[in-house]
């Protein structure tokens, strides 16, 4: 397991990761991650990230092996960590109810600061000590079975390597948002108008269930659109699936917070994001040998192709005006990583593009040498060979670049080029939308297959050894005066040397 994140400049992180090996402990396969992101200020998810093993990791889960107890453990877990959050602002909370109570109802808040301003202040005061929520998504592994619970909208997706050469691909988590049917379906059952609620933020964010944020629970009656609740319309009661057996197992678990799939969704509109983010790590396990590589070249492709759609100014740039801080957290099950020989002289680079998996092929790519200024035939493809170090040549600025041209193999049908002020200047691919649709909010299997090779020849030749030529053959012995063919011609730096001695600038 490794994290890959990228945070907003000028911005605090606010999604904390949690990672706990307690196998030893348990004396069985036990492991513990989470990915916690606040909004408002880290304070909750720091809490959430440090009481929520302390919940299910110190004896609570001994001896446990039904799938319906390890759940209920989960649901426990959740509330208890809700309630010892509130019980920390208690004190706060009361000397606010205590001022609340102090000042006459009938006045707007504009007539309330202008005759109770000290009152007032220390009113905001104590409301920025209590503001905030957190989405908490976590996965469990025990006894070689997976569970993940969630509140919020960070998600988790299992992606399978099926024996036919397909990549299954399966959301374990809920998003639980305005923008979710079943959300609105139990905001409307508490008496809320859900006309004014669908597609808008709850407050500062717009996830309907969430650990913290007393504003959207105990506070809610303040709050014009839910007011008139039943009861608390935001909860933090999780979404809990499991167990699902992990024996055998052939792939990856991926959990990231809510910016990389907005981001990547603003940026493209894809429909299917989860199955372009499970490509984009499908590739990246393919080039990079290490999870850090994986990861941190996952989130740096989406950063930018969200950056480099602002820039192009088209039709999606006012989507990608900003974005939030990514999470990218990646558990391994036998998935290959790529190889590769070390060298003293190789350089890590966590992007890599394009990212379609596509079967590598067993063409072999073709030599193009083109015809010197002046020279009437073709330029045909010759066979290739290898060139051999007494073959290269010192730089030299008349020497002719030799180009290759090979069948792009790991590229998408639709690609895009970075503009100035991306972060490199490689080509960047768009994720493919030529897949079927998967709703996000469902549990429904996504496949693609990997086996599959969509290919495509684009006509224009790279510049791979724009210094490099095969040399001509040159004497290797001198001449009858001792001398060989020089490698460099000095005829200016003699022109110019032999004048400035006529003009005296130099004495011989």
């Amino acid at each position: 397991m490794v994290l890959g994140r990228k945070n907003m400049s000028l911005r605090i992180a606010s999604s904390i990761l949690v990672s706990l090996n307690l196998t030893r402990a348990y004396e069985v396969e036990c492991y513990l991650y989470g990915i916690f992101d606040g909004h408002d200020g880290m304070h909750v998810a720091d809490f959430a990230r440090l009481r929520l093993p302390a919940e299910l990791l110190l004896g609570q889960l001994l001896d446990v092996t039904d799938d319906a107890a390890v759940k209920d453990i989960l649901h426990r877990a959740f509330h208890t960590v809700e309630r010892s959050y509130f019980e920390t602002i208690d004190e706060v909370l009361a000397e606010r109810t205590n001022l609340k109570l102090q000042l006459p109802e009938e006045l707007n808040d504009y007539e309330l600061y202008q005759q109770y301003p000290t009152e007032v202040d220390k009113i905001q005061s104590l409301d920025s000590q209590i503001i905030g929520g957190a989405s908490a998504n976590i996965a469990l592994i025990i006894s070689g079975k997976l569970y993940v619970a969630n509140v919020g909208d960070s998600r988790t997706i299992l992606c399978i390597s099926e024996p036919d050469g397909s990549l299954s691909v399966k959301q374990l988590s809920i998003d639980h948002t305005v923008l979710n049917d079943d959300e609105i379906l139990r905001l409307q059952q508490l008496g809320l108008d859900v006309s004014q609620i669908n597609g808008n933020q709850l407050g500062s964010s717009n996830t309907t269930r969430k650990i913290g944020d007393h504003s959207l629970k105990g506070g809610y009656k303040e709050h014009v659109m839910l007011s008139l609740a039943q009861s608390e319309p935001v909860i933090a009661e999780p979404e809990v699936i499991g167990g699902i057996p992990l024996n055998g197992m052939n792939g990856f678990m991926a959990m990231f917070t809510g910016g990389l799939h907005k981001s990547l969704v603003d940026a493209t509109a894809t429909t299917q994001v989860n199955i372009d983010i499970a490509k984009m790590i499908a590739a990246e396990f393919s080039v990079q040998t290490t999870l850090s590589g994986v990861t941190q070249g996952v989130v740096d492709k989406v950063v930018r192709i969200h950056h480099d759609t602002y820039l192009e100014k088209g039709p999606r740039a006012s989507k990608c005006h900003k974005r939030e801080d990514i999470t990218l957290l990646v558990r391994n099950f036998g998935f290959p990583l790529g190889t590769s020989v070390s060298s003293p002289m190789s350089q890590f680079n966590p992007v890599t593009v394009p990212y379609n998996p596509g079967a590598v092929s067993a063409q072999r790519p073709t030599l193009i040498i083109p015809p010197r200024p002046g020279f009437t035939g073709p330029s045909s493809p010759q066979p290739s060979r290898i060139l051999q170090p007494d073959q290269i040549m010192p730089i030299s600025p008349t020497m002719v670049p030799l180009s290759i041209n090979v069948t792009d193999t790991m590229s998408p049908t639709s690609s895009r080029t970075s503009t100035v002020g991306s972060p490199t200047s490689s080509s960047v691919s768009t994720p493919c939308s030529n897949l079927n649709d998967t709703d996000p909010n469902s549990n429904q299997d996504s496949r693609y297959n990997t086996s599959d090779s969509d290919t495509q020849r684009s006509g224009e030749e790279l510049l791979l050894f724009q210094r490099l030529q095969v040399a001509s053959p040159r004497p290797t012995e001198p001449d009858e005066e001792g001398y060989i063919e020089p490698y460099v011609d000095f005829t200016e730096f003699n022109e110019v040397f032999n004048a400035a001695i006529m003009d005296n600038l130099l004495s011989q």
